[in-house]
C-alpha cells in the first residue's frame, strides 16, 4: 500500500503541459468544435472523461442583520470512454436548520451569541465565543438552498450539435439526517462523446463557514478556477493543499451594497480580500485501497474564520490558536460544562464496588462493561453529546453520547478521563497551519493512568478494551484535552495494546 501511495506522489509531482486561460473555453452554453470532436485527452490517454472547465465564484452580500454567501458553480465535462457516463449524475450536499436539529456537530460550537444590529454593536454581544447554538435575534441563520440549476448534454449527430436539457422533474432532494441534505440530478442523454454542462448556486447563511474547494478528482482537470470576494469584515485563514499546486493570488477588491432598511441611503462600498486560485492540467487522483480520503492528496483550498466584525464594531478574534479552540470546547454547554457532572450511573457504580478495586485498569474495564450493558452504540459518530441521563433512558446513542457517560462514570470511581478530539480518517486530515474547530468531527476517551501514562477507548469499539480503537480513529493528530493543563497532540497510530 505504501508503495502505491509513493507512486501516486511521484506521478502527481510530474510536470504537465500548462494550459493558458486563453486556451480554455469559459463561455458556457456553446461547446467549441474541438471539444465536441475530442476523443482522447493527450495528457492521460486512459481517462474515461475529463473536466474541461470548472468555475467557482464565491460572492458575499452584506445585509442588515448579517451576511450571506453565494457559491456559483459551473462545470463542463467531456465523456471520452465507456464509464465516463457516470459524471452525468451530480450530487450537491447542503445544510438545513443546523441550529434546530437533534444532531449537533462542530459548527454548533462556533458562535454562541451572534446578534447583528448594525446601528450599535458592542463587543459584549460577542463576549462568549464558546457555547452551544448560534443565537441570532433575526433567525437561526443556518440554512442553505440550492438554486438556479441548469444541466445540458451536447451530442454531435452528423453535422449538427444536438442539445438536451434537464427537466426540473429530474431534480431530487434527499434528507440524510436532521441537518444534512443532498440534491441530486442527472444530465440526460449522456454517452461517449457527450459534452456535459451544468451549473447551480448554493445560497448560504453559513457565512462564517466557507466550503472547502478541491480542484482535483478521479479524472483529469484541464482548468479549474476559484474566485472569492470576501468583505474585509471577515478574515479567514486560507490553506492551500495537495501534491500538485495551484496558482493563487490575493488582491484588494471592493463590494457595493445597499441596506434594504434604508432605501434612500446611498450605496456603500467596502474593501474586500479578493482571492483567485487556478489549477491547470491537473492529474487524476485514483482511489487506492487504504486511501481514506482522496481530498488529502487533492489540490485545493481549506479555510477557517480567524477574525470578524460587523459594521460599527471592532475586529474580534474567532480562534487564533488551538488553546482557544480548547477553551471553546470546555465552555460549551453540550460537552465541556457536563464533564464534571455526576454520572447518572453513580448509584450502580457504588453498589458494584468498582471504586474499591485495587488497580485502575480493573476499574476502567468494569465501568466500560457496565456502561456498554446499559447503552448501545447506534453506529454514528458525533462531537456534541446528548445529556447522559437522556442517553441512558434511550438505551442507545452516538459515540459522543456514550463517551461522555463513560467520562462521568470513570470520574465516579476515581479514574481521570478526558475528551480526545479528532477528525475521523474518512473525513480527511486536520489542517496543520491553523486551528479549526469545524474540522473536528468527534472525540474519544483518554484515560490518565498512574505514572502519567495514557490509554484510549471509544464507544464504537466492539471490545470496549483500552487502546482497541476502530481503524477509522487511528489518526496521526488527535488532541487530548486536560482542564488546567496544557493540551497535547497524540498520535493514535502508535498505540500499544
Amino acid at each position: 500500500m505504501k508503495l502505491k501511495l509513493i507512486k501516486l506522489f511521484v506521478l502527481l509531482a510530474l510536470p504537465f503541459a500548462t494550459a493558458n486561460a486563453a486556451d480554455v473555453n469559459m463561455k458556457f452554453g456553446k461547446p467549441t468544435k474541438e471539444e465536441m470532436q475530442m476523443t482522447t485527452y493527450e495528457a492521460d490517454p486512459n481517462a474515461d472523461a475529463v473536466v474541461l472547465c470548472r468555475l467557482t465564484d464565491v460572492e458575499y452580500t452584506v445585509e442588515f442583520n448579517g451576511y450571506l454567501v453565494d457559491y456559483h458553480e459551473k462545470c463542463r465535462i467531456k465523456v471520452l470512454k465507456p464509464g465516463g457516463e457516470r459524471f452525468a449524475k451530480v450530487v450537491v450536499p447542503y445544510n438545513r436548520n443546523v441550529a434546530g436539529g437533534d444532531r449537533v456537530n462542530a459548527s454548533t460550537f462556533s458562535l454562541k451569541s451572534m446578534q447583528f444590529s448594525f446601528g450599535s454593536v458592542s463587543s459584549s454581544v460577542f463576549e462568549d465565543m464558546g457555547g452551544s447554538m448560534i443565537d441570532n435575534t433575526s433567525g437561526s441563520y443556518t440554512d442553505e438552498e440550492v438554486e438556479n440549476i441548469k444541466a445540458t448534454a451536447f451530442n454531435q449527430e452528423g453535422s449538427k450539435v444536438v442539445k438536451t436539457s434537464m427537466k426540473k422533474s429530474d431534480i431530487k432532494t434527499t434528507k440524510l439526517d436532521d441537518t444534512s441534505y443532498q440534491l441530486e440530478f442527472t444530465v440526460p442523454n449522456v454517452k461517449v462523446g457527450t459534452v456535459i454542462e451544468y451549473e447551480y448556486t448554493i445560497h448560504s447563511q453559513l457565512f462564517w463557514q466557507l466550503r472547502d474547494w478541491y480542484a482535483q478528482c478521479d479524472i483529469p482537470v484541464v482548468y479549474a478556477k476559484l474566485d472569492m470576494n470576501i468583505p474585509n469584515y471577515l478574515l479567514f485563514n486560507i490553506e492551500e493543499q495537495g501534491i500538485q499546486r495551484l496558482s493563487c493570488s490575493c488582491t484588494t477588491g471592493t463590494l457595493r451594497y445597499k441596506l434594504e432598511s434604508d432605501p434612500l441611503a446611498a450605496p456603500v462600498v467596502v474593501n474586500t480580500n479578493h482571492y483567485v486560485c487556478v489549477g491547470r492540467n491537473l492529474a487524476a487522483i485514483p482511489k487506492l485501497d487504504g486511501m481514506w480520503n482522496v481530498n488529502d492528496y487533492s489540490a485545493g483550498i481549506t479555510t477557517e474564520l480567524k477574525r470578524f466584525s460587523v459594521r460599527g464594531s471592532n475586529m474580534m478574534d474567532y480562534a487564533k490558536t488551538w488553546d482557544q479552540v480548547d477553551s471553546m470546547i470546555f465552555d460549551s454547554d453540550e460537552l465541556g460544562k457536563r464533564l464534571n457532572d455526576h454520572s447518572p450511573l453513580a448509584d450502580e457504580l457504588k453498589a458494584a464496588g468498582i471504586a474499591d478495586m485495587e488497580f485502575q485498569r480493573q476499574r476502567v474495564e468494569a465501568v466500560c462493561k457496565l456502561v456498554m450493558s446499559k447503552v448501545k452504540w447506534n453506529g454514528k459518530y458525533a462531537l456534541s453529546p446528548a445529556s447522559p441521563a437522556e442517553t441512558l433512558k434511550k438505551g442507545e446513542g452516538s459515540n459522543a453520547d456514550i463517551n461522555l457517560l463513560l467520562i462521568q462514570s470513570l470520574a465516579e470511581v476515581g479514574v481521570t478521563a478526558t475528551p480526545v478530539l479528532l477528525r475521523t480518517r474518512d473525513l480527511g486530515m486536520l489542517p496543520y497551519n491553523f486551528p479549526s474547530i469545524r474540522k473536528i468531527s468527534t472525540f474519544l476517551v483518554g484515560v490518565i493512568l498512574p505514572g502519567g501514562s495514557k490509554a484510549y477507548l471509544d464507544a464504537s469499539s466492539p471490545s470496549g478494551s483500552l487502546n482497541d480503537l476502530p481503524s477509522l480513529m487511528l489518526v496521526e493528530r488527535a488532541r487530548l484535552l486536560q482542564k488546567g493543563h496544557k493540551s497535547q497532540w497524540i498520535n493514535l497510530q502508535k498505540l500499544e495494546k
